[in-house]
């Protein structure tokens, strides 16, 4: 990783203000080597749990199932401060894993305003499940945060129980953008609705509490078609999600508000004064104190884990806190080209800027950017002096089938692997 200390996020954001994300110029250091594109894959990786769901003939133990692999997909942020390298118009990223049980593609199908679409099913042609969606990130400023709202509607199908789910995701908070250290967090609720059985899971992503210390929690209820709470659900989304009985989980609860009540009136010292000195003009916020782990969550008896985190390997620090699947997202060897279908020439894994990144080279990367960045500025004043508009190759823009949203879904060409019509955008 490069150092970043000499450079002042500040200076840069401020005049970012009133932008959509993806037209944020950062400086290349606060890069990460992979695109918009390949960061949305991560999303997946937990697609065990979607298997699992499929597998499952109980409607209310597949529910519980897929609002873990919710949750589960906003996991790989922990500790992800860099910004990944906006998507060229037409690119795209296919990932197929061996010991995965998905295929994924996904591709930046329009400019202005910024969308990004992918498709992941699972490996037997999407029999079993699809899951879709696309992502257009809206960011706004205040004098001491960011926050970003990932937009979109999410779907997934579990094709063998004719079942129809759909969420959106919740918003992101980053602080001390203008001194102090950076922390984000996770805030909002996510309701997943089950528009087969009319089940849905509603789930809160609490924000940081100064007097409880509680960083990253989520809790919320399964209601069942009569909008009856009938299982809880309560965890950390960087760390695991379980789910109880809910009787249980009220009497649950209820200790909890107690503990945080007896926990405000004998504070410890708290930050400066009190908790309302979060309201001072003092830019610089403290940083959350918390144990990643969690171990302070005492789990009330015949909880259930859902999921858990693949914890990060030791050393992921010193490689921009990636995982060790996201370590391989670039990855695209000799006996890859030989043995494995070719890809076509808009995958991420050919920009040269990220490779040159990836490689260390950061000034050959910051060239290549701008090279590309440029291109991509000629190409579209090509295409307004012609009254040309961009088609995506593998997506269409139709009428969701259940909500009756605008959507993008695949337009079941790409996995035929024709790359002769592909335009050559790096």
């Amino acid at each position: 990783m490069f150092d970043r200390s000499q450079i002042s996020i500040w200076s840069i954001l401020k005049q970012c203000i009133g932008k959509e994300l993806s037209k944020i110029t950062m400086p290349i250091a606060w890069n990460e080597p992979v695109s918009f594109l390949q960061r949305f894959t991560e999303n997946i990786l937990y697609s065990y749990l979607l298997d699992k769901a499929d597998e499952c003939n109980d409607p209310l133990m597949r529910m519980q199932y897929v609002a873990a692999f919710a949750v589960s997909s906003i996991a790989g942020n922990i500790d992800r401060l860099s910004k990944p390298f906006n998507p060229l118009l037409g690119e795209t990223y296919e990932f197929i894993g061996d010991d995965l049980p998905f295929r994924y593609v996904s591709e930046q199908v329009s400019h202005h305003p910024p969308v990004s679409a992918f498709t992941c099913e699972s490996k037997d042609d999407g029999a079993r499940w699809k899951f879709y969606g696309s992502i257009l990130p809206k960011a706004k400023f205040s004098v001491k945060n960011m926050e970003v709202n990932p937009k979109g509607l999410l779907t997934l199908e579990l094709k063998r129980h004719r079942e129809v789910y759909t969420w959106s995701s919740v918003t992101c908070t980053i602080h001390n953008i203008v001194v102090g250290r950076l922390w984000f967090e996770y805030h909002g609720t996510m309701e997943i609705i089950n528009h087969s059985n009319k089940m849905k899971a509603i789930i809160h992503f609490k924000p940081y509490s100064w007097s409880t210390k509680e960083l990253h929690k989520v809790e919320g209820y399964i209601l069942d078609s009569r909008k009856h709470k009938v299982r809880g659900l309560y965890g950390f989304w960087t760390d695991a999600l379980y789910s109880i009985d809910i009787e249980q989980f009220e009497t649950f609860l209820k200790q909890q508000k107690k503990d945080a009540k007896s926990a405000a009136k004998h504070p410890q010292e708290q930050i400066g004064n009190s908790a309302s000195s979060t309201d001072n003009v003092d830019l610089d916020e403290e940083v959350p104190d918390v144990d990643p782990s969690h171990e302070q969550l005492n789990l009330p008896p015949n909880s259930i884990t859902l999921w858990r985190i693949i914890p990060k390997l030791d050393y992921a620090a010193q490689y921009y806190n990636f995982s060790l699947f996201t370590m391989a997202l670039n990855e695209w060897t000799d006996e890859d080209q030989k043995l494995r279908p070719p890809l076509p020439p808009t995958d991420s894994r050919f920009r040269p800027d990220i490779r040159k990144m990836e490689e260390g080279d950061i000034d050959a990367a910051g060239e290549e950017k701008n090279r590309l960045e440029e291109k991509q500025r000629e190409t579209r004043r090509a295409m307004e002096k012609h009254r040309e508009e961009w088609q995506p190759r593998w997506f269409r823009l139709v009428k969701h089938e259940v909500t009756g949203h605008e959507v993008w879904v695949s337009n079941e060409k790409y996995w035929q692997r024709n790359w002769t019509n592909c335009p050559h955008i790096y």
